[in-house]
């Protein structure tokens, strides 16, 4: 494997997460170590690249500007890494990854477990965010490519089109709502919801749904909201709130009759699950992973609906 200039590494990597401690325990060295070589660097250029602020870093005029060469080197590093490896018939390097919450949790295991199968010498780190964490990744050059689940709305990203999914709603099989045998669209204004996050792509396409069918999102009460499916979930289960999720990540809990199907009339979320990525070329790791999700893609429609 090619070895990139350790300090700029370090530098690039303390620059990302705005921590030495998250630092030392992405690269596996000391926090010392890290302020070592982040002191050793300052010296050479004769500058200071981070201010403290609080309890974490900043980045000073400096550090933006040699923050933008590292991410420039750090790309042409694994660029070469991965070519060099295509020369000994080896397919090598590192991918990062991101993916908003459902995506993440439900189907990139299954595509990253095949793709490692296939390709044993690369490293994957998969991040989780949700939709704006993703966008945000891909614009600082934090991931060489994301999936995401949201509304296309970053004009500098290009935006994929792989699935389809169902956002369905779902409450505790005892919920007063299905004393009703009918279940209307007017019910819903008088029920308590559990929403994502702001920035969740999934809020988008449920609160631009719901305004399609007349419903405002301040109409509806909501004391709650988390960022986690599998937190959401648990919390339906325990409350007489109604979650909106994507229906493969209650297709257990569906079976185990642990949730019920808030079945409204005339009422469905349809969206479509995107692979995303900078406009313009994408080479290397990036752009076989893409290959090989365009490839496998079917594998993972079993989940949708």
């Amino acid at each position: 494997m090619l070895e990139i200039n350790f300090r700029i590494k370090v530098f690039y990597v303390v620059a990302k997460e705005l921590s030495f401690t998250r630092a030392a325990r992405e690269l596996f060295i000391s926090q010392p170590a890290v302020s070592k070589h982040i002191q050793e660097l300052e010296t050479s250029i004769g500058q200071a690249l981070f201010l403290r602020k609080g309890k974490g870093l900043v980045l000073t005029e400096a550090g933006h500007t040699l923050l933008d060469s590292a991410k420039v080197i750090m790309k042409e590093y694994a660029l070469a890494d991965y070519r060099l490896g295509l020369l000994r018939d080896q397919v090598v390097g590192q991918l990062i990854v991101g993916a908003s919450t459902t995506l993440a949790q439900y189907i990139m295991p299954k595509l990253i477990a095949g793709f490692v199968k296939e390709y044993p010498d690369v490293r994957i780190k998969l991040f989780n965010g949700n939709t704006a964490d993703v966008d945000r990744w891909l614009n600082d050059k934090r991931i060489g490519i994301g999936f995401v689940e949201g509304l296309p709305e970053d004009s500098s990203l290009k935006y994929s089109k792989l699935w389809g999914d169902s956002l369905v709603p779902v409450a505790r099989p005892d919920h007063p709502i299905f004393k009703d045998a009918t279940i209307k669209l007017d019910d819903l204004r008088r029920q308590e919801f559990i929403f994502r996050e702001q920035g969740s792509g999934t809020n988008d396409i449920v609160f631009q749904r719901f305004k399609q069918f007349g419903i405002e999102i301040k109409e509806l009460l909501n004391r709650v909201q988390m960022s986690s499916s599998e937190s959401i979930k648990r919390y339906v289960e325990l409350s007489d709130c109604i979650g909106i999720m994507s229906i493969h990540a209650v297709k257990d809990e569906l079976e185990r009759k642990d949730l019920r199907l808030v079945e409204v009339e005339g009422f469905s979320i349809h969206r479509h699950l995107y692979m995303v990525h900078l406009h313009g070329e994408v080479s290397g790791l990036p752009k076989l992973f893409m290959r090989y999700v365009e490839k496998n893609k079917s594998a993972c429609d079993n989940y949708m609906l």
